[in-house]
C-alpha cells in the first residue's frame, strides 16, 4: 500500500463516460439543410425584437436596444438529431444555439427555454458548453476543457457540430470536442438561433451551412403496450377501449390486452408475458394473480419495465407487497395505517401523513382543479400550473409505502364535496428497481377519458414509462384552463396537399387540418366542411385520404355531408369509415341515412350500420332492428340484440323482451335489457328501469341477477333495502357478497340501522358479509348491534364482530373488546388488535377505567399492553397507580408499560416506586423500566435517581446504579464512584458493574485501579472484566495505544477466562503491538488455541487491506471509487449543494500523506470545495485537518503533516 492514498474516481455532478469521437454520418440518414440560403421559410422569431435578415447567403442576427433575448426557431420539432452549422461573432456579443427548446404559453410567459450550446466570445471562452435557458443554468461548462476553450477562434468563421441521442447531448467545436452531458429532462423541441438581450446596438452573429441528420425516423408504432383487464370494480369494458386507442392514436404503440378469467373463477391460466413489452397498463382491480404471475411483473419491473396505473388498479392486491410499493399508495381492499402513510401536499413539498384510518376515500363526482407541482418533469412540461378535470372521483386518502415517489400534479379535495380538505395526489411516479411507475388517480370511466388533461397526461405518462423520456412535447390548443373543464370531441388542422395524402407520406397536412378545426368554433365549421367533401369527392384523393376526411367529418360534419356519405354505405371498401362519420354526427339526417341502409346493405355491412344505429341510440329504428333478432345471419342477429341494448328505449326494451333469441344470444339478451334500464334510469324513467330490474333480479344468471339487483338500489335506494336483505338470505355465496357491496354504497343512515337490525335475522355467512360490509360504511350507528354478534355464536361471526368494531366501535366498546381479548383463540387476537385501533370517543378513557377497575387480572394486562400499543400517553397517571398493584403481574405489565411510555417527568414516581417495592421482581421490572426510559429520551436528568441512594436499602441500591450506568453523565459517574466506599459489599460490587457497563470509556481508570487494589477476589475480577469490556468500546484512539491498555489488563488476569477476553478484543485493533501480544500468549498453554486463532485473524487483515468506501448519496456505487477501473465510477446522482460525504475504511491504521480524487472523462463533476476528517474509530471525527476549493478534474489534497489513521471523510462544501 503506498502512503499516497488514491480514490479512482469521486465524481459529484452525475457522470457520463470517457469523452468519445463524433458518430459517423455513414447511414442511410440523410443530410437536410435548414437554411436554404435564400428565405427564413421554415422559421419563426420568439420573444425578443433582435433582427434577422438573410445578407449573401448567412442569417444575420442584429442586436436591438432594450429587447430580451431572441431566438429564432425552427418551426419543426426534433428528437434525436447530428446539427452542423457554421457561425461568425462580432467580438464581445454573447449568443447560442437552442436545441430540444420550448416556448409555452404557460410558462414564463412563452419565454424561450431548454438547452443552449453556449457562443461565448469573452475571455471565458466556453463557446460549446450547455447553458439551460431560463431554467437551470449552466449544466456542462467548459473551465475544465483548456483543448476547447482554446478551439473556439474569435472574430473568424467557426464549426459546431451538435450530436443529441437519447439523453445525451455532445458538441464538438471546430472539430475538438467540448460538452458531453447526460439529462433526460427534455427530449424533444425546436433548435434556434439566439441574439441575447444586449446594451450595444448593431453587433452581429451571423451563421451559414447550416444542416441537420433527423436520427428520430418515420412515424412509426415502435413500442409495445399490454392493458390488462378482466375484473375491476369499475367497468372495464368501457375503459379499456379508449385506453387502447389513445396509445395507438400517438403513433408510437401497438397495444395488446390481457384479459383475465372472471372473478371467482380458476386464475392459473392467467399468465401475460410482461417482458414482451415496453409499458404494462393496469386496469385490473380483482382476484390475486397467481404467484408465477406476481412475481413476472416483479422481475419485470426489476430489469426496467415500464408500468401505468390506472385509476381503480390502485385499488387491487392490497396484501401484495411488491404492488404496493410499484403503485406508490393505493385504496380500500381493508388497507390502514398498517399499509403505510397517507401522501399530502403541504408548504410546496410532499408530506407523509402517518395518522391511522382507512385508505381510500372519495366524495361524489364533480369537476375539480389540477395543480401542477413539478412543471419541470417531462409529463407536466408547458402545462398549465392549474388546469381542470371532468366530472370524475377524487380519490382521497390512499395510502401505502410512498417509497420512491415524485408527486407531479395534486387536487384539493373540498369538505365541501364530501374530499378531506387535503391537496391529495393526482398524478406521481414511482421508481420501482430498474422501472419506472407512471400512477394517475383519474379517469372513472369512458366520459372521463375524453378530458384532455386526462388524454395529455396518460399519453406522455405510458411514453415515460416506457423509455423514461417523453418526446410528446405540444400542448394541444383544447388543453383545459384552471376554471374551464376541456372534452376532446374534435381534432385541429389547415389544408394544404390533402388529396395527395397517402400512407407512408407526410402527415404535415393533416396536423393543419386537425389543428383549424381544434381552434375554430362550430358556427364555423361550414366552410371547413365544404373543403372536406370537395376533398371526400375528389377523384384525387386516395383511400386514406379519404378515411381521415371521414374521421373529420365525423367531428364536425352536418347535413350537407349525408348524401356523400350514404353513397359511400354500399362500398365494401369505404363503407365502414362513412357510417362512422354519419354514426358520430348529430343531425338526425344522419340516423335516417343509416336507418335507409338497413333496407338496402347485406352481410358485413349491414351488421356495422345496425351496430351504428346503436351507437347513436337511433329510437325511430327499432322495429327493424327488432326484426333482424331473427335473422339466420348469427352476426346480424347478435348486432341487433346489442344496438337495441345501446339504443335504451322503452319500445327497444319491449322488443328484448318479447324477442326469442337462441341460448347462445340469452345471456347478451339480458345484458342488453339490463342497458335498457339504465338509460331509462338516466332519462328519468325510474319506474320503468324497476321493472325490468325485479324481472331480472330473478335471472338464474349470477351476473345479471347482481346487475339488476345493483340497479334496484341505484333507483330505489333505502327502498331497496328489503332486496338486499333478500340477496343476502340467499344461500348463493357469490350473491351475499354482492349483497355486502351493495350495502356499503347504500346512502343514508337509515339503511345502516335497517341493516344493523337485521343482522339477528341472518345466519352464518350472511351474518359474516354484511357484518363486513357495516364496517365498510364506517357507520358508527351500527356498533351496538354488531357488539351483541361480538360475544356468542360461531367463530366466523364473532371474528367479523369484532374486527368491525375496530372501525365502528368507541369507548362503550372497550369492556367487551378487553373481556374477550383474554380467549385464547383467533377471537382474542382480533378483540386484542381492534382496542388497539379503536378511533371512536371515550376510548381512551374507557381504557384506563378498565385498568383501574377490579377487573380479571387477565383482562387488565391486556388493555395495559393496549395502552402501549396504542402510545396512550394521557394513561400515565394510571399505570404510576398500578404499578403499586397488589396483583404482581399487574404491576410487571405497568413497569414494561411505563418503559415504553414514561418520560423524564415521570422518572420521579418511579423512583419512588422502586423504593417502595418489596420483591425482587418488583425491583428488577421497574429497573428494567427506568433503564428504558433514560435510554430512549435525550439528555436524561438523574437527580432523581442520584438523591434517592441516600434514601434506598442495600437491596434497592443495587438497581438505582444499574439506572445510573444507563444515563453515563458525569453526574451519573460521580455519584456510582461514592458507592465505591459503601460499607455494603453488595453495594460496592453494583457499583463496580455499573461502572463496567457504562456507555463509554471513561470509568476506565477507576476499573483498573479496583482491578489492581479490590479488597477481594470478586471486586478484581468484576472490575477486570468491565475494564476489558470498556476498552473495546469507540474512543478515538489508536490501535497501538488500545493494545497498551490490554497488556495492562493482561498483566492482572490470573484466569483462563480473563486472558481469552483480552485476546477476543485483540482482532478488532490490527497492528504489529497485537500480533507481537497473540504471538506472546500461544505460548501460554491455557489460551494457546484462541491465541494462535487471533495471531491469524490480525495477519490477514494487516495482509489484505481491504479498503471499504460509504457515502452519503448512490451508497451501492460507492465501491466503484476504488476498483481502479476507468469504465466505472461513483457519483451523487445530482449537482452539488454542499454537505456531500465519502468516507473510506482503510482497514487498519495507515498513515496517509494525501488523497487523490480522479473525475477524469466526466471534467466537471471535482468537488468545487471541500474538508477532509481522520478517525481512528469511524465515529469520532474532530476537526477538519485539511480544506481547500478543487479547480480540475484532478484534485490532489496534500496534508499538512502525515497523519496515522483508519478511517478518512471527505465532505464538499460547495455549490
Amino acid at each position: 500500500m503506498k502512503r499516497h492514498l488514491t480514490i479512482l474516481t469521486l465524481c459529484v455532478l452525475a457522470c457520463s463516460s470517457l469523452i468519445t469521437p463524433p458518430a459517423k454520418a455513414a447511414r442511410a440518414e440523410k443530410w437536410e439543410t435548414l437554411f436554404d440560403g435564400k428565405t427564413l421559410d421554415g422559421w419563426i422569431q420568439r420573444n425578443g425584437k433582435a433582427k434577422y435578415e438573410v445578407v449573401d447567403g448567412t442569417i444575420v442576427g442584429t442586436t436591438v436596444l432594450n429587447t430580451p433575448n431572441s431566438f429564432l426557431c425552427t418551426e419543426k420539432m426534433y428528437t434525436d438529431f447530428i446539427l452542423e452549422l457554421e457561425f461568425l461573432a462580432d467580438a464581445g456579443i454573447n449568443s447560442g444555439i437552442q436545441i430540444r427548446s420550448h416556448s409555452y404559453e404557460n410558462y414564463n410567459k412563452g419565454r424561450v427555454h431548454g438547452y443552449q450550446v453556449e457562443i461565448d466570445t469573452s475571455t471565458r471562452a466556453w463557446s460549446g458548453g450547455i447553458y439551460d435557458e431560463a431554467r437551470r443554468g449552466w449544466l456542462n461548462d467548459l473551465k475544465n476543457n483548456p483543448a476547447a476553450q482554446k478551439a473556439f477562434k474569435n472574430g473568424l468563421w467557426n464549426k459546431y457540430r451538435i450530436e443529441a441521442v437519447q439523453h445525451r447531448i455532445r458538441t464538438w467545436v471546430n472539430g475538438v470536442a467540448a460538452a458531453d452531458l447526460t439529462d433526460d429532462m427534455t427530449a424533444k423541441g425546436f433548435i434556434a438561433l439566439q441574439v441575447h438581450g444586449s446594451k450595444t446596438a448593431g453587433n452581429k452573429v451571423r451563421w451559414r451551412n447550416i444542416r441537420i441528420i433527423d436520427l428520430t425516423g418515420p412515424a412509426k408504432p415502435s413500442l409495445t403496450a399490454v392493458i390488462v383487464d378482466g375484473q375491476n370494480n369499475h367497468s372495464w369494458q368501457t375503459t379499456t377501449p379508449p385506453l387502447k386507442t389513445l396509445l395507438e392514436e400517438t403513433g408510437m404503440f401497438k397495444v395488446d390486452v390481457a384479459t383475465s378469467p372472471a372473478g371467482g373463477k380458476p386464475m392459473d391460466s392467467f399468465k401475460p408475458e410482461f417482458a414482451k413489452y415496453d409499458v404494462v397498463v393496469m386496469n385490473y382491480t380483482g382476484d390475486d394473480w397467481p404467484l408465477e404471475t406476481q412475481k413476472a411483473l416483479v422481475d419485470y419491473m426489476n430489469k426496467g419495465g415500464g408500468l401505468v396505473i390506472f385509476h381503480a388498479a390502485d385499488n387491487a392486491f392490497p396484501k401484495w407487497p411488491e404492488y404496493n410499493e410499484m403503485i406508490g399508495i393505493g385504496g380500500w381492499g381493508g388497507r390502514n395505517e398498517k399499509s403505510g402513510p397517507m401522501v399530502r401536499w403541504k408548504n410546496n413539498k410532499m408530506v407523509l401523513d402517518n395518522s391511522p384510518g382507512r385508505g381510500g376515500t372519495h366524495g361524489p363526482q364533480h369537476e375539480f382543479q389540477l395543480i401542477t407541482r413539478d412543471r419541470h418533469h417531462p409529463m407536466m412540461a408547458g402545462l398549465p400550473e392549474k388546469w381542470m378535470h371532468a366530472k370524475d372521483e377524487l380519490y382521497s386518502n390512499l395510502r401505502g409505502p410512498a417509497k420512491n415517489m415524485k408527486i407531479l400534479a395534486t387536487a384539493y379535495a373540498d369538505p365541501a364535496k364530501g374530499g378531506t380538505g387535503e391537496h391529495e395526489p393526482a398524478l406521481f411516479t414511482i421508481r420501482y428497481g430498474k422501472g419506472r411507475v407512471f400512477h394517475t388517480v383519474l379517469g372513472h370511466g369512458a366520459e372521463q377519458l375524453k378530458s384532455v388533461g386526462f388524454i395529455v397526461t396518460y399519453q406522455r405518462g405510458a411514453e415515460w414509462a416506457a423509455t423514461g423520456r417523453v418526446t410528446q412535447v405540444e400542448v394541444p390548443a383544447d388543453f383545459p384552463s384552471a376554471d374551464t373543464v376541456s372534452l376532446r370531441t374534435a381534432n385541429d388542422a389547415m389544408f394544404r396537399e390533402i388529396e395527395n395524402y397517402d400512407f407512408g407520406k407526410s402527415r404535415k397536412a393533416l396536423v393543419a387540418i386537425e389543428e383549424q378545426i381544434r381552434n375554430t368554433p362550430p358556427a364555423a365549421f361550414a366552410s371547413i366542411e365544404t373543403k372536406l367533401l370537395n376533398a371526400l369527392n375528389s377523384p384525387k384523393s386516395s383511400f386514406a385520404a379519404k378515411q381521415f376526411v371521414c374521421r373529420m367529418l365525423r367531428r364536425i360534419g352536418s347535413a350537407r355531408s349525408v348524401p356523400v356519405l350514404a353513397k359511400m354505405l354500399s362500398d365494401k371498401k369505404l363503407s365502414h369509415m362513412a357510417r362512422f362519420a354519419l354514426q358520430h354526427m348529430p343531425c338526425p339526417e344522419a340516423g335516417d341515412a343509416l336507418r335507409k341502409g338497413l333496407d338496402t346493405l347485406v352481410g358485413d355491412l349491414k351488421v356495422g350500420v345496425v351496430g351504428s344505429i346503436g351507437q347513436r341510440g337511433g329510437g325511430k329504428a327499432v322495429p327493424q332492428i327488432a326484426e333482424l333478432i331473427k335473422s339466420p345471419n348469427p352476426k346480424l342477429a347478435l348486432a341487433a340484440v346489442t344496438a337495441l341494448g345501446r339504443i335504451g328505449t322503452a319500445q327497444a326494451a319491449q322488443a328484448l323482451s318479447s324477442a326469442r333469441v337462441p341460448s347462445n344470444l340469452e345471456s347478451l339478451r339480458d345484458t342488453s335489457y339490463l342497458m335498457c334500464a339504465d338509460k331509462m334510469v338516466a332519462e328519468g324513467n325510474a319506474a320503468g328501469a324497476v321493472k325490468i330490474y325485479l324481472k331480472l333480479s330473478v335471472s338464474e344468471s349470477i351476473i345479471v341477477k347482481i346487475a339488476a339487483y345493483n340497479g334496484l338500489v341505484r333507483t330505489e335506494k333505502q327502498q331497496a333495502v328489503p332486496l338486499v336483505l333478500a340477496l343476502l338470505k340467499d344461500k348463493n355465496i357469490q350473491l351475499q357478497q354482492a349483497a355486502g357491496k351493495l350495502v356499503v354504497e347504500m346512502p343514508g343512515a337509515a339503511a345502516t340501522k335497517a341493516f344493523a337490525q337485521q343482522l339477528g335475522s341472518l345466519r352464518g355467512n350472511a351474518q359474516v358479509v354484511l357484518l363486513s360490509a357495516l364496517e365498510g360504511r364506517g357507520d358508527k350507528a351500527a356498533a351496538p348491534y354488531i357488539a351483541k354478534l361480538a360475544g356468542s355464536g360461531s367463530v366466523s361471526v364473532r371474528l367479523a364482530a369484532v374486527r368491525a368494531l375496530a372501525i365502528l366501535g368507541d369507548g362503550s366498546n372497550v369492556r367487551l373488546l378487553a373481556k374477550l381479548s383474554t380467549e385464547e383463540s383467533d377471537i382474542g387476537k382480533a378483540a386484542l388488535e381492534s382496542l388497539s385501533r379503536l378511533t371512536g370517543s371515550g376510548v381512551g378513557a374507557a381504557l384506563v377505567e378498565v385498568v383501574r377497575s377490579r377487573s380479571d387480572s387477565a383482562v387488565r394486562l391486556n388493555v395495559i399492553r393496549t395502552l402501549v400499543a396504542r402510545r396512550q400517553a394521557d394513561a400515565m397517571p394510571v399505570l404510576l397507580v398500578v404499578a403499586r398493584d397488589a396483583d404482581s403481574d399487574v404491576r410487571q405489565a405497568a413497569f414494561k408499560a411505563l418503559g415504553t411510555l414514561a418520560g423524564q417527568r415521570e422518572l420521579p414516581v418511579m423512583v419512588s416506586i422502586l423504593l417502595d417495592a418489596k420483591t425482587s421482581s418488583d425491583l428488577t421490572g421497574i429497573e428494567r423500566a427506568m433503564v428504558a426510559v433514560v435510554t430512549r429520551i435525550q439528555n436524561p436528568d438523574a437527580a432523581p435517581v442520584i438523591s434517592a441512594l441516600a434514601k434506598a436499602s442495600n437491596a434497592q441500591r443495587p438497581h438505582l446504579l444499574a439506572v445510573l450506568a444507563r444515563v453515563g453523565d458525569a453526574k451519573a459517574l460521580s455519584a456510582v464512584r461514592a458507592q465505591l466506599k459503601s460499607g455494603d459489599a453488595e453495594t460496592k460490587k453494583a457499583a463496580i458493574r455499573a461502572l463496567a457497563d457504562w456507555p463509554d470509556p471513561q470509568p476506565l481508570a477507576d476499573l483498573l485501579k479496583i482491578a489492581k487494589t479490590g479488597v477481594n477476589t470478586i471486586e478484581r475480577a468484576l472490575a477486570l472484566r468491565g475494564y476489558i469490556k470498556l476498552i473495546a468500546l469507540p474512543a478515538n484512539r489508536s490501535a497501538s495505544d488500545t493494545v497498551k491498555l490490554l497488556k495492562d489488563a493482561l498483566a492482572l488476569a490470573s484466569r483462563a477466562d480473563e486472558k481469552r477476553a483480552v485476546i477476543a478484543v485483540l482482532p478488532k485493533y490490527p497492528c504489529s503491538e497485537a500480533a507481537q501480544l497473540a504471538e506472546q500468549l500461544k505460548n501460554d498453554t491455557t489460551v494457546a488455541a484462541e491465541a494462535a486463532l487471533a495471531l491469524s485473524k490480525i495477519k490477514q487483515l494487516t495482509v489484505n487491506k481491504t479498503l471499504k468506501a460509504t457515502a452519503s448519496l448512490n451508497n451501492g456505487n460507492a465501491k466503484n471509487a476504488l476498483d481502479g477501473k476507468k469504465g466505472s465510477r461513483w457519483d451523487t446522482g445530482r449537482p452539488q449543494v454542499g454537505g456531500e460525504w465519502f468516507t473510506l475504511d482503510l482497514g487498519i491504521e495507515r498513515t496517509v500523506t494525501g488523497i487523490t480524487l480522479d473525475a477524469a472523462g466526466s471534467s466537471g463533476d471535482y468537488p468545487r470545495g471541500y474538508e477532509v476528517y481522520v478517525s481512528f474509530d469511524g465515529g469520532s471525527w474532530g476537526k477538519a485537518i485539511v480544506a481547500g476549493k478543487g479547480t480540475k478534474p484532478l484534485t490532489e489534497i496534500k496534508l499538512p503533516r502525515p497523519v496515522r489513521t483508519r478511517f478518512i471523510k471527505i465532505v464538499q462544501t460547495g455549490s
